[in-house]
């Protein structure tokens, strides 16, 4: 079982969807092919076998599937202590709805949210009242207290304005990002002279989202997808996919894809990757990309950097894992980095509590921001609340 037990199997569902997204790089995938329960039934039994640790459930739109609760709890049954699902968010407006999911198994929800403007989102996503149902989505996950973090696909409209939609969302509850830049495929590529924007003009404004999760007290709480790291100068390390992605796919047709194995397949690399620092690690630009906007701005990491540690200044957010050992110390006035581990367990919260540096981490941020104090005794640490929980509550 410990052979896969970090890496994630994640199931298509289905391509059918509630949505009609502008940038959607599935838009001309057949909206009938979606997997039969049986299908997806024998796949989550082999990847918890195989020893699989995270479950990711995805589509289309998965959480129209009537069965959807069902595929959740078989989930969780088998022994998935990890199961996220990619979401448009609409159908969670229903409260119910979104309780049932959570008491099926459903411990992280990954929003799409692609702007804090009700009119933009809509439009971009084909759907009205979209905006709407999935904030209101949002305050009902975020009550019953799962991990919710969101996607924002860059495009025309929203890239200018990263900053000011994190913060929309750091004062909602989510405090993980991943800025997807797109991959011009489906109806992005059909879209491009309308929502293309080059990688050149969006790196200033990657910089300054980055700037502001650091601000926030949050500095590796951003991430960037399908981006070159040379396009967030100094932050390189914020790139998805220097490291392995340790996923594998399986699509409503049951074709399984190592994300690994086949990452390179799209991708290329030009004259300014021959003499970057990263060159073995980075895959380069998507090939779609150079056709229409070529290698203009690309240029040769010299020292790759990490995120910042800038204090938060003013309001104080907190990460998954930091508000996991907040609820940990409500439980247990004073806990012990290896009495935290043990009790993470039990909350859905924690992003990766998998060994005690997650906890020291967790906790030397807490301290750094006020809210955790800690004892050192015989060798050991012990952690507490610095303030009362009544305080801390209202960042949680």
């Amino acid at each position: 079982m410990a052979k896969n037990s970090g890496k994630c199997y994640e199931l298509i569902l289905n391509y059918n969807c509630n949505a009609r997204c502008l940038f959607c790089s599935q838009g001309g995938f057949d909206k009938s092919r979606n997997a039969p329960f049986a299908a997806i039934a024998r796949n989550i039994y082999a990847a918890r076998k195989a020893g699989y640790g995270r479950l990711g459930l995805t589509g289309g739109e998965p959480l129209i599937r009537p069965d959807i609760l069902k595929v959740i709890a078989l989930g969780k049954s088998v022994g998935f202590d990890f199961i996220r699902v990619q979401t448009n968010g609409i159908k969670l407006a229903d409260a119910a709805f979104c309780a049932g999911l959570v008491k099926a198994g459903l411990t992280f929800c990954k929003f799409s949210f692609t702007t804090d403007r009700e009119k933009d989102h809509d439009a971009l996503t084909g759907a009205p009242g979209a905006f709407k149902k999935a904030l209101a989505g949002l305050g009902h996950l975020r009550r019953l207290k799962i991990r919710v973090g969101t996607n924002i696909l860059v495009n025309r409209r929203n890239y200018r304005r990263l900053p000011e939609i994190i913060k929309f969302f750091l004062e909602r509850g989510i405090t993980n990002f991943v800025v997807i830049y797109p991959v011009y495929t489906g109806a992005m590529a059909a879209n491009a002279g309308k929502l293309g924007v080059s990688l050149p003009q969006c790196a200033p404004h990657f910089l300054r989202a980055v700037r502001t999760m650091e601000a926030a007290g949050l500095p590796g709480e951003i991430l960037f997808l399908n981006t070159p790291p040379c396009f967030i100068s100094g932050r390189e390390s914020l790139a998805i996919g220097l490291d392995a992605f340790n996923t594998v796919v399986t699509d409503p047709d049951g074709k399984r894809t190592d994300l690994d194995a086949g990452a390179d397949a799209a991708k290329v690399k030009g004259p300014p990757c021959r003499r970057c620092a990263l060159a073995g690690k980075c895959r380069g630009a998507d090939r779609n990309y150079v056709k229409l906007f070529g290698w203009n701005g690309f240029a040769p990491v010299k020292a790759p950097g990490r995120p910042g540690d800038i204090p938060a200044a003013g309001r104080v957010f907190l990460s998954d894992n930091e508000r996991c050992l907040v609820e940990i110390l409500r439980l247990k006035k004073e806990a012990s980095t290896r009495e935290a581990l043990r009790l993470s367990k039990k909350i859905v919260l924690c992003r990766d509590c998998s060994d005690g540096n997650a906890v020291m981490n967790s906790a030397a941020r807490l301290t750094q921001k006020g809210l955790v104090k800690s004892r050192f005794s015989r060798g050991t640490y012990y952690w507490s609340l610095a303030r009362p929980y009544a305080e801390i509550e209202k960042w949680l």
